[in-house]
């Protein structure tokens, strides 16, 4: 950390502090490869301490398991005596919370070990890809979209989750799409949700009720700082959970929850500008070659991808059971929801890309890396996406992996992926996922005894 950067995280805390004198408890967080945070509380007479000097955790915490345990086969955590790494905080991320019994100050915090940054700490892999884009003076400008559900905080007697209950009405929840009205109904705990947001300098935007019973979906502004917008949808998926509990009810990020129910998905918008803050996407009324060759590469990278932006053996179903709204094609196009890759309508020259592939269960700094190196790899080989589609695209593409496996093998084999996120960093990540596959599977389901016994 700089000494200006230094300056500027004291006097964020000095002015956070003479706000908010009565708090008495820290939070410090990080996020690890499966998207969670972990992290301490301390008392607050240790933040300053803490901005100085750091703090340290042990470095395996990026690699646990999504139940937060040890998986065979990392390299990290007791078989190298599992050491500690040192964690600086994160200027800009201290904030107040209030959803538990009393508030506290919370901060992120990131790693680095040996004098370097640890290179498979999430929010790292992020920023190299940031590094090389600044190479070529582009610069992302990214805008996060997060579905989320709203269930009932029991589960029924077989252990499965429960439809939410309206607020208003106390009759289960009816799916409308963009319903004012659902909006209207679910408003106490909406409000709190985004009251808490504004609280951590959140800026979310358009809010709509979605086509799954309990489901809906908050966006967020534009940022050029691409790492605080990733910072922000992790405290904002965060944030839901968190509210949800005070008022009775349990939020999920899952991808697919229900067969008959539609997925959450994880929509990023990435146009990318120039030093002089042009938009190097737009062409005036049509959109750059620039654009077309980002969006080559996101469709060239896209079955490598799908391991980041689909991460979890439940991510899958999203595509492939049941109610399925997410795309399952290598493809893009103009104004259709139904391709991968979307070119939404460019009002006064805003020419960007939507990623609609990834779950809502991909980790926000791991999705929008692979999309930018998707986007870097295209236009550094200016690879032509091939035509639009115009129609409703249904069809599964057969190149497309379908389970967390086969996706895992297309990123291991990807050279386009490997030579920018790094040889050491994806090996590591598929180890992970393997190894988190095997551990999931070592179970027999009762269903399995109801078929084949």
């Amino acid at each position: 950390m700089t000494a200006m950067t230094n300056a500027a995280l004291m006097q964020e805390i000095d002015e956070l502090l003479a706000a908010n004198p009565h708090i008495k408890e820290l939070e410090v967080m990080a996020v690890d490869i499966c998207g969670h945070f972990f992290g301490k509380r301390y008392p607050i007479n240790k933040l300053k301490p803490f901005a100085q000097d750091g703090l340290a955790f042990p470095m395996s915490m990026f690699v646990l398991s999504t139940l937060g345990e040890p998986l065979a086969g990392m390299h990290y955590g007791i078989s190298d005596g599992d050491p500690d790494a040192h964690f600086s905080l994160i200027p800009g991320s201290l904030s107040v919370v209030n959803w538990g019994k009393r508030p506290r100050i919370q901060a992120l915090a990131t790693s680095i070990q040996n004098d370097e940054a640890v290179f498979f700490e999430p929010r790292n892999v992020l920023a190299r890809i940031l590094q090389i884009f600044e190479k070529h003076k582009w610069y992302p400008m990214v805008a996060f979209e997060l579905e989320f559900y709203l269930f009932d905080q029991a589960r029924n007697e077989q252990g499965l989750i429960q439809l939410v209950s309206n607020p208003k009405t106390g009759q289960i929840d009816s799916p409308t799409v963009l319903s004012t009205t659902r909006i209207g109904d679910f408003e106490d705990i909406i409000d709190d949700i985004v009251d808490a947001c504004n609280q951590q300098n959140i800026e979310t935007g358009a809010i709509s009720s979605e086509m799954g019973a309990g489901q809906f979906e908050i966006n967020f502004n534009h940022h050029s700082d691409v790492l605080r917008a990733a910072d922000e949808t992790c405290l904002f998926k965060r944030t839901v959970v968190e509210v949800a509990k005070k008022h009775g009810m349990m939020a999920s990020f899952i991808a697919k929850p229900m067969l008959d129910q539609p997925g959450n998905g994880l929509h990023m918008h990435v146009s990318v500008i120039d030093k002089k803050r042009n938009n190097i996407f737009d062409a005036g009324k049509k959109p750059h070659q620039r654009l077309l060759h980002a969006i080559g590469g996101l469709i060239d990278c896209m079955p490598a991808s799908m391991s980041y932006w689909a991460p979890n053996i439940n991510s899958y179903r999203r595509y492939t059971g049941g109610t399925n709204c997410a795309p399952v094609s290598l493809t893009w196009g103009h104004e259709n929801r139904t391709v991968a890759f979307r070119i939404p309508l460019a009002k006064d020259g805003a020419w960007r890309v939507e990623n609609r592939v990834p779950g809502a269960d991909a980790n926000p700094y791991l999705a929008m890396a692979v999309t930018l190196a998707g986007i870097l790899h295209g236009m550094q080989h200016k690879l032509d996406p091939g035509k639009p589609y115009d129609q409703s695209v249904n069809r599964r593409d057969v190149n497309l992996p379908m389970h967390l496996t086969d996706a895992l093998g297309a990123t291991i084999g990807s050279e386009a992926l490997i030579n920018i996120l790094g040889r050491n960093f994806v090996e590591l990540y598929c180890r992970h996922r393997e190894s988190e596959t095997f551990a999931f599977e070592q179970y027999i389901s009762e269903r399995e005894y109801n078929w084949y016994l």
